[in-house]
């Protein structure tokens, strides 16, 4: 029986009905005519692989990456990059509308290359071999590079190829390239025998968190100098991260934002580059590394107004009262504490900008966050050729009522 797409989920499965039931199906697009193979059936939906196309849509392209389909890494690469943002704007907009009952028409998706944009990959060693993880799957898929990392990685990979398959316990390489400094690290967890032949491959070899050769690299955003450990979250697209900072460097100058506090601050790269812009920043990060390179950054770049505080966001705001009239928020995909949100709803600060790699977490915090309306929210494609995508909202505290 043939089925036609009707549209896509928010994973960028093609959704089509099977006997009143819904079925997601991976690599389908819109108004494609298919027949399928149902690969998991639950109760409430089934989940289907295409068996064959019958009609295609006249916006799909072929995959560049061949292991694309068998690596989880990808999702949507069967998909024009300009419908592709179309397909994240739409999301989002719908996401915002049945979980936040927020209307919002997103203008605008800002997006940079469509490969070797990430400057991290992290590659999982099985006999020898350097892996991914195969899609819905814990099995591994060997690799001989990524499309989606920085050509300068990749180098990296092709050179780790015949050392691992001498190194037989070790079990996961982190490679990472400095922005604009193309300085190297590499971290590796496992039994290694001799660490001595991965120091020519990086300017840091960390193994099993172990410093062999700097325990850090510098990366660079709008000009200011960062200091990475192999800990730190740092944002895996520089193109489009700069982009990013730049909408809220100009929110932060528009809303004329003087006393600002930064919460899940990382090591410092928001906070140090809106810091000319007003009179003083307080960062929140829960981890001890980022905030010991945060500190770094702060002296690297000779800047005053800024401090740091360590802790996790809900604890720190909930014991000390902030003085601030904008307040920054970069969560990790779960989103804001519920205690913290209750403490934003309370704060006297008149905007907050929030930064979001989940529309579903977002659309839930903006909901809890009734104390302030939704003015603006701009998209930042920073995982082309998956279904992820970076978002910056604008919230205004509501006036009072008297």
């Amino acid at each position: 029986m043939s089925y036609t797409v009707e549209k896509l989920d928010d994973f960028g499965r093609g959704i089509i009905n099977v006997d009143n039931k819904i079925c997601f199906v991976k690599n389908a697009l819109p108004t494609e005519g298919i027949n399928i193979n149902i690969t998991k059936e639950k109760k409430k939906y089934l989940e289907a692989n295409v068996e064959n196309y019958l009609k295609e849509s006249h916006n799909r392209i072929a995959a560049k990456c061949k292991y694309y389909g068998i690596c989880g890494g990808c999702q949507l690469e069967h998909m024009k990059i300009e419908d592709e943002n179309q397909y994240k704007k739409r999301k989002v907009e719908d996401i915002l509308e049945k979980f936040a009952s927020q209307k919002i028409k997103i203008a605008k998706i800002n997006y940079g290359r469509e490969y070797n944009y990430r400057n991290k990959i992290t590659l999982h060693v099985q006999e020898g071999k350097l892996c991914l993880l195969k899609e819905d799957s814990n099995d591994y898929v060997e690799i001989d590079k990524c499309l989606l990392a920085d050509e300068k990685i990749n180098v990296v990979i092709s050179k780790l190829k015949a050392l691992v398959t001498l190194e037989k316990g070790i079990k996961t390489i982190m490679i990472r390239i400095g922005n604009y400094t193309d300085q190297i690290m590499i971290d590796i967890s496992g039994q290694v025998n001799n660490e001595n032949v991965f120091l020519p491959l990086a300017d840091s070899v960390i193994i099993n968190n172990k410093s062999i050769k700097n325990n850090e690299i510098t990366s660079t955003i709008l000009d200011y100098k960062y200091y990475v450990s192999n800990k730190s979250f740092f944002q895996v697209n520089k193109e489009v991260v700069e982009m990013l900072y730049s909408k809220i460097i100009s929110v932060v100058k528009d809303k004329k934002a003087k006393k600002v506090l930064d919460l899940y601050c990382g090591v410092g790269t928001i906070s140090l580059s809106i810091s000319k812009y007003v009179n003083s920043v307080i960062g929140v990060e829960v981890v001890e590394d980022a905030i010991k390179n945060a500190n770094q950054n702060k002296e690297l770049n000779k800047i005053k107004n800024v401090e740091f505080i360590c802790g996790k966001a809900e604890d720190i705001i909930t014991r000390q009262k902030f003085d601030c009239d904008t307040i920054i928020v970069d969560p990790p995909r779960k989103g804001i504490d519920k205690r913290a949100i209750d403490v934003l709803n309370n704060s006297s600060a008149k905007n907050i900008i929030y930064v979001s790699c989940d529309p579903i977490t977002l659309a839930r915090d903006i909901n809890r966050l009734n104390n302030y309306k939704v003015m603006e929210v701009e998209l930042f494609n920073m995982f082309p050729r998956t279904y992820h995508v970076e978002s910056i909202s604008l919230l205004e505290r509501k006036s009072v009522e008297k």
